[in-house]
């Protein structure tokens, strides 16, 4: 036996034995490798997903109950409504039969007065018909009862509701009391109803020439209803997302409103014609009844029958209806698609790529088997290639789920990415939501076609320079929207660099702050008003008349005049007919004085019943000026008000101050029409003095007096 073959052809077959078991290993591996990254990208994926579908979970119900608490809110409102509407309507009849009555109580007996008065009321209508006016005398004998004449005529007193209420009394108690109005709850028969009462509001005033009280209102339940078709022409206008909508069904099965399924608003569950539309509403309404999450056939924006979809539910029962949200599609589930189609494809170009791998394994191992080592060594290295170009479109791949999510996680908010041209490449809903611009609108754009050239260019420089020096820019900026309209952003800029520091993506994240630029606006008005008078306050004054001061040391030419004016005995108006009597003849002074000044001239409250006048800064005599415009103004106080039935007929005085003549100084200034208006009161109301040196130093001397007797 030749012991060097039988060697040479075994070492032969473990070499052969070595070598296709290193190219399986090696498929082996590089195929493990290549399903655990498939693995990872889909569980990725998957989590996204759930990611998504939490989100979209939640913006369904935040909107089904956004919808509740509007309806809610509208339900609830009905009181007020009915309490306003009655007042209103009560105050109206009021004022009517006053000027009746004073128009003909010289011309009428008593008898015929009364009676014409009480069929001035009979017609009068609101609340879409419902609403009357009734009257009584303080007897409780009714007067006027339009929907049941059989009781005007007799005692009232001792009727009650179906509580044992006896409201008739009350009605008399409110007239009687120190306002002579106010508001009684009660129950009584609707319209067309003798059976069943329900729960009335009712609003009470005295009528004081006969001691009357006269009153109307509305039933609860019926404002209640008046108030659906408002909620449901509120809810049709709601649309979320790109095609969500909500929907609303009674309980009984009518459909309320709602999107594809306005074939069937209006009409009864039994009256539909289709046994399918029948079986698919009872069936979804089975499951309303429990709320929440669930999964429900439906129907399409055209009204096309639908696979399920995801809805959420709530119910509202004081109008037994169900509000429900759904969405046709979801942008973000839109994108989460074209991820994994991507992904799937990358998989089959990679077993494609695993497959031809492989071939080229074997061949390589048949041809260079006798070059063992070095063939290895070269297989090897081609592997770790092909390795590596797998990494780097692992890394594309998370890269651009790693955009997807920043989408979704900021869907709250207005999102816009450019590329390093700085052209669109994508946005958000947000930025459809704020801007009225869809992609379609703004795709491969410069955002130069938000601007709404509200800042000057020296404002984008600076955006540009802090970018490009600091990689990011946060501030305030004016924009517009689609349809034109103006809009206040705040809005912050990212830059996105890659490894190397190369600029790849533009990042602008937004929000609409109208609302918070105008509550600033609001609080700048409260602090520069006077909150009774709508006038300018003190510290509005204060500022004027400093700029005004400063006006006329450029300009020498120039004078203004400072009027300080209180009202004569203002303190009796309050003390005899009340802070609120008061507070109205300080609103309707307020309307005169603007009313008689001129247009360049500042009336302001600076507290109680004083007013202070600023004549606004003119060349030539400013002394005649202010005194001609003094004497309107107490002719203009003088004139005769009507507050709360009530004539009135004030007087008033008045102080003036020249600048530069008297002072440039503001507060001495304003001391010094403040001792004129002291020395007008003293000398007689209802007059005004001008200020002079002569003031000043009898004051002074005055104060030296009583200093002197103080000490003694």
């Amino acid at each position: 036996m030749d012991f060097t073959k039988v060697s040479g052809r075994s070492g032969f077959n473990v070499f052969w034995l070595i070598s296709v078991s290193m190219v399986f290993l090696l498929a082996g591996l590089f195929a493990y490798f290549f399903m655990a990254s498939q693995q990872y990208n889909h569980l990725h994926l998957d989590k996204l997903q759930a990611s998504i579908q939490l989100h979209i979970n939640r913006r369904l119900q935040n909107e089904v109950n956004d919808a509740i608490h509007f309806i809610d809110a509208r339900y609830h409102s009905a009181e007020r409504m009915i309490m306003a509407e009655s007042q209103n309507e009560v105050s109206q009849a009021i004022t009517l039969m006053n000027r009746f009555y004073a128009q003909n109580r010289h011309t009428m007996s008593d008898v015929e007065l009364k009676r014409q008065l009480i069929e001035l009321l009979r017609g009068m209508r609101f609340f879409d018909h419902r609403g009357y006016i009734f009257v009584g005398d303080q007897h409780g004998k009714g007067l006027l009862v339009p929907e049941q004449p059989d009781l005007e005529g007799t005692s009232m007193i001792d009727i009650k509701d179906d509580q044992g209420y006896y409201f008739v009394r009350q009605f008399r108690q409110i007239s009687q009391s120190e306002t002579g109005r106010g508001y009684v709850r009660y129950r009584w028969y609707p319209p067309g109803e003798r059976q069943q009462m329900e729960n009335k509001i009712a609003y009470i005033a005295q009528f004081k020439p006969y001691n009357w009280f006269v009153g109307g209102g509305d039933y609860i339940s019926h404002i209640k209803q008046d108030l659906q078709q408002e909620v449901i022409e509120h809810l049709q206008g709601i649309q979320f997302g790109k095609n969500g909508y909500l929907s609303v069904i009674d309980l009984d099965g009518k459909v309320i409103a709602g999107q594809g399924v306005q074939q069937f608003v209006g009409k009864p569950l039994a009256e539909l014609q289709q046994p399918t539309d029948r079986r698919r509403i009872a069936q979804l309404l089975e499951r309303v009844e429990q709320g929440g999450f669930m999964l429900s056939a439906w129907y399409q924006e055209d009204g096309q029958p639908a696979p399920e979809q995801l809805l959420y539910a709530s119910l509202f029962p004081a109008w037994n209806w169900a509000v429900l949200a759904g969405s046709y599609d979801d942008p973000s589930l839109e994108l989460l698609l074209q991820q994994r189609a991507q992904i799937d494809q990358n998989d089959r170009d990679s077993n494609i790529t695993l497959a031809l791998l492989i071939m080229v394994l074997v061949s390589i191992a048949a041809v260079l088997m006798r070059y063992y080592v070095r063939g290895f060594k070269e297989v090897y290295s081609h592997i770790q290639n092909d390795l590596e170009q797998q990494s780097i479109a692992l890394n594309e791949n998370a890269r651009a789920l790693e955009i997807s999510k920043r989408v979704v996680d900021a869907a709250h908010e207005g999102i816009m990415i450019t590329d390093a041209d700085n052209h669109i490449i994508r946005i958000n809903e947000s930025f459809t939501r704020i801007t009225g611009y869809v992609f379609d609108d703004v795709k491969d754009m410069n955002p130069k076609i938000l601007c709404s050239s509200s800042h000057p260019p020296a404002f984008y420089q600076a955006m540009w320079q802090a970018l490009n020096t600091q990689g990011e820019w946060h501030g305030e900026i004016w924009n517009r929207r689609k349809n034109g309209t103006l809009y206040p952003q705040a809005l912050s800029i990212t830059i996105f660099r890659n490894a190397q520091g190369k600029v790849e993506n533009y990042i602008g994240t937004f929000t609409d702050i109208s609302q918070r630029k105008a509550f600033e606006e609001q609080l700048e008005h409260m602090a520069q008003t006077d909150s009774l008078t709508d006038l300018p306050n003190r510290r509005s004054l204060s500022h004027r008349l400093r700029h005004e001061l400063d006006v006329l040391k450029r300009h020498p030419d120039r004078q203004l005049g400072l009027i300080f004016m209180d009202l004569d005995l203002f303190k009796n108006i309050n003390d005899t007919f009340g802070h609120g009597v008061g507070d109205q003849v300080l609103i309707t002074i307020a309307r005169r004085l603007n009313d008689t000044v001129r247009v360049i001239d500042m009336v302001s409250r600076v507290g109680g019943d004083e007013f202070i006048i600023l004549l606004g800064s003119q060349p030539g005599d400013m002394q005649q000026t202010a005194i001609c415009l003094a004497q309107r103004i107490i002719q203009a106080v003088s004139k005769p008000l009507t507050i709360a039935d009530t004539e009135l007929q004030l007087t008033t005085s008045l102080g003036i101050a020249l600048a530069p003549e008297h002072s440039e100084d503001a507060a001495q200034l304003m001391e010094y029409a403040d001792l004129a208006l002291y020395r007008a009161k003293e000398d007689s109301s209802n007059n005004y003095r001008l200020f002079s040196m002569r003031m000043l130093e009898e004051k002074l001397a005055t104060n030296v007096t009583i200093e002197k007797a103080i000490s003694e």
